[in-house]
């Protein structure tokens, strides 16, 4: 539980104290915008097509979005990342990364229980981490960014959302 502003006034305590809070909730805005951002980086200026070729091994949708899809998604998690680390509608950029770590980790979790040999998950672009080990790690920025989610219920320190208040 953290110190919303009305407890802090009427002396009320947490268990975690504002200042140990802030500074999680920044680590955690870190990991999750720093990851998104480099992941899409990766993505945008590799080959499109072999984005592409990682999206269709999976086996879920039509070969026919793969391609406009790993033009777009890139951006998206660039964009998304982007607003998560610098603190700009922080609340509702970590509901979105949370959306996307969540849909990537149904997407691998599915291949994988379908026992689709995967060479790559395709996440960092070509030669990235093996499925199971993407797994775990989008368990781990699904959680961060959930964090994130519950701790910029009021406008967190460190951010444009502070800033422009």
């Amino acid at each position: 539980m953290i110190l919303s502003e009305q407890q802090a006034a009427s002396g009320q305590r947490g268990i975690f104290s504002p200042l140990l809070a802030a500074c999680c909730l920044l680590l955690a805005r870190i990991l999750v915008g720093g990851v998104l951002l480099y992941a899409g980086f990766m993505k945008a200026v590799g080959p499109s097509a072999e984005f592409a070729a990682a999206i269709a091994a999976y086996k879920i949708l039509p070969p026919a979005f793969a391609g406009p899809l790993a033009l777009g998604l890139p951006y998206l998690e660039m964009w998304t990342g982007l607003f998560v680390l610098t603190g700009f509608y922080t609340r509702q950029a970590a509901f979105f990364a949370a959306s996307l770590f969540g849909l990537f980790l149904i997407t691998l979790a599915s291949a994988v229980f379908r026992g689709i040999d995967l060479a790559s998950c395709g996440c960092f672009g070509a030669g990235s981490l093996s499925p199971r080990v993407t797994l775990l790690l989008d368990s781990l920025l699904l959680g961060l960014s959930l964090t994130t989610y519950r701790l910029s219920k009021y406008l967190p320190p460190w951010s444009f959302d502070r800033a422009l208040q």
